[in-house]
This record gives structure tokens, sequence and C-alpha cells, in this order.
């Protein structure tokens, strides 16, 4: 069955759904599904419960918990009773209930999944149970059950961590009996971190994320920038503010860089817990950052094109595994020289020495002795932030990342895979 227009009927599914944003998953969803709309495919979404999508075109919230709430959903769920955290992270039938009346209202050719992280499996479920072909986008571990995971990190060698050994295992041969079919994946560290999670390698397609739209229009002309004499050697960091995206490093790394004589100026873009911006303004005042560094908040994307383009250089001191890092890419198609750790798939994207400086996670000498050479060297910077732009255009184009999703979905459906 396909649209009238010739291209598929597809059922996109995930919990939240813009304008409910938690980050770069549900911007992730919607370029996806405008993309694949702008081919000529009919992209129905199922989201979860929210009045302001209710009526909204192609989008049904049908799916729960419900999205338009004023507290942390993924806080709520590590408090939740039992019951209710297997409803979140292992079936939730009125997930499958709703998945299957979509499936039905759509006509759908296939199922194309996000972050189900909260919804449970039931979609994939309904779909399979329908006889619709699956297609999973994954751009983070939700399919290793954040629920278990963070239990397991937690219990060290106590008694209870033998029953969350058994729960480990119960939610691996659950979900290989759902069976969550073809996943892409935006990294190779993501796909070992799924291999080693038990999901096979055979199963996941490595497909790295792309320049959204409204960044590929901004940096169609974007040029690395020299800098002038006597100019400060200006240092951006556009992330959400939290202890795993480092930026306690950043500053501890930029504070030394200024000691040791480097001029240089910092903008952090972004905002996060009270508790850790906190942290992060007292490193500010020390007095070698006197004067030298900006928290400028959330940005919209114009905002955040805007103050990429008056930078030199783009720091990312992320400490977790970071699956892929959107942020990078967005300030590398910008022209801006990348000083990055060695976090996650980090290392995949800025090729060290070529496209951008990558340090240690956690170094604040390495990355301060990254600044120093940078502003000692500006040739060399703009030789890297060139390699970086170039990379960024050719590599993680928009058009080319749907493509490879169009041509997966249409072979599925014409193959009946599963």
């Amino acid at each position: 069955m396909t649209s009238a227009a010739g291209g598929l009927r597809l059922l996109a599914v995930t919990l939240r759904y813009p304008p409910h944003v938690a980050g770069g998953y549900e911007l992730l969803t919607r370029d996806i599904v405008d993309g694949l709309t702008e081919r000529g495919h009919e992209v129905t979404v199922l989201c979860g419960r929210s009045r302001e999508l209710e009526g909204a075109p192609g989008v049904l919230p049908w799916l729960e918990p419900a999205i338009d709430v004023d507290f942390d959903l993924f806080a709520a769920a590590q408090e939740a009773s039992n019951f209710e955290r297997f409803r979140l992270h292992f079936l939730r039938l009125s997930n499958w209930r709703a998945t299957s009346r979509a499936l039905a209202r759509t006509g759908a050719d296939a199922l194309f999944f996000f972050n189900l992280g909260l919804a449970s499996l039931a979609p994939v479920l309904a779909a399979r149970c329908a006889g619709i072909p699956t297609l999973g986008y994954v751009a983070d571990l939700w399919p290793l059950n954040h629920w278990v995971t963070a239990w397991e990190e937690s219990s060290g060698d106590s008694p209870k961590a033998l029953r969350l050994a058994a729960l480990s295992r119960a939610w691996r041969i659950f979900r290989g009996l759902v069976g969550m079919g073809r996943l892409f994946v935006p990294s190779e560290f993501v796909a070992g971190e799924l291999e080693r999670g038990g999901i096979p390698r055979s199963d996941l397609s490595l497909v790295p994320l792309a320049l959204a739209p409204e960044m590929e229009r901004a940096t169609r002309s974007a040029e690395p920038r020299p800098r002038r004499p006597g100019e400060p050697l200006r240092v951006i960091s556009t992330s959400m503010m939290w202890t795993g995206k480092g930026q306690h490093v950043l500053l501890e790394s930029c504070a030394r860089a200024a000691a040791r004589g480097v001029d240089l100026e910092l903008t952090l873009a972004g905002d996060g817990p009270s508790e850790y911006r906190g942290r992060l303004e007292e490193l500010a005042g020390v007095p070698e950052l006197e004067g030298r560094v900006r928290f400028s908040g959330m940005l919209a994307p114009e905002a955040v094109s805007d103050a990429l383009s008056r930078a030199h250089v783009f720091a990312f001191p992320s400490l977790w595994g970071e699956p892929f890092g959107l942020a990078t890419i967005e300030a590398m198609a910008h022209g801006l020289c990348p000083v990055t750790s060695d976090a996650g798939a980090t290392p995949e994207i800025v090729r060290d020495g070529i496209d951008g400086l990558v340090v240690p996670r956690g170094d604040a000498d390495a990355m301060a002795d990254g600044f120093g050479r940078l502003f000692e060297d500006d040739g060399r910077r703009l030789e890297l932030a060139r390699s970086a732009r170039d990379r960024a255009r050719s590599e993680y184009a928009r058009e080319r990342f749907i493509e490879r999703i169009e041509a997966e979905l249409i072979e599925r459906t014409r193959g009946g895979q599963r």
C-alpha cells in the first residue's frame, strides 16, 4: 500500500515531539519527518498525549505518559513504583492499543520509531502483531533500558545486584521476543555499546546524524574567521549544562590557559540545573577569568548560528559516552576549529590533527594546551577549521542522510522484511 502520491505511508513513533523538546532527539525526529514528507511520503506522527498537539495536522498524541507536563519525565520514572516502571520500560498495554489504532487509521506501510525509552516497546510489538515492517533510529542507548542500567550502576556489590542481573537478562529476553528489527545508529560507539548489550551487530546500520535544515542554510557561505591583531581567541561551547557535558573542565582549562598568557574569551550557551550552573559561575569568578566568560543562556537556532559565526574555536569537553554530538558538526559547518574530549563518538567526528584537536576527557591541562597552540598559530587553526567545515558539509549533509533512511524504508516495505 502506498500514498496517493506514490510514496510510502509511514507511522513515525516517539514519545516527545516538538514543541516538546528535551534535547536533540526530538529535533532529529522532526527533521526526518519533514525530510521524508518533502520526498513525497505520507508521514503521521504518533507521540505522547499533549493538549498542545491535539488537532495538529499529521500528529496523533495518543501515547502515555503525557508529555505536556512541567516535571522531568525521566526523573519521575526513576522514582516510580515497580509496576509503573514495568509499564514505562517494558510494556504499556494502552500504548499497544494506541499504536494498533494508529496503524489501522493510517494504513501504514511501515513503522519508523525513535526514542521509546518511556513509552515501552509496545509500539514495536503492535507493529509485529499487525505484520508491519519496523525500522528504528537509535541516537542513544535507550534500548539497553535506562531503568535497569541505572539500577545496576547504583547497586555496586550489594545483594540487590543479583536480582538486577536477573532483571537485565529478563529485559534482553523480552527485547528479543518483541524483536526490534533493523536499527540505525549514529556512530560506531553506539553500535559497540548496543552490541555489548546483546543486540546483534548484524541488526545495526551506521547512519551518522546530519545538520538540521536551518543550520545547512545558515552555513552555506560560512568561512573560518581569521583572528585580527590583538583580538582574543573567542571560544564557544553550546550544549546543555550538566556534569556529564564537562563545562567545569572547560572553565578550568580556560583559567589555566589564561594564566599561561593566552588571551581568550569564553561563551557558554545553554542552561541546566541551578546547582551546576552555580558551580560554573563560581569557577568563572576566579581572577584569571575575570571579564572573560559570558553565560548566554538558551539560544534559538538563529542566535546559536550568530554566536558561532563570531567565534574562532568550538569547545566540547564532554565526559560521558557522547552518542554523537550535533553541536560539534554545527560548529564545524560554521567554520570553527573544534577542541574536544575523546569521550564517546566524538573522535569519529573530529579527527585529531586533521579537523581539530582531541584531548583526553577530563584533562584540563591538555585542553588548555590546545587553546594555547591555536592562539599562537592562527594559520594552523584556520587549516583545521577549513577541514572541519568541509567534512561537516560533505559527511553530514541532510540530503544524504534522508536518502539513506528513505532507501532502507523502501527496501523493507517492498521486500516484506521485518
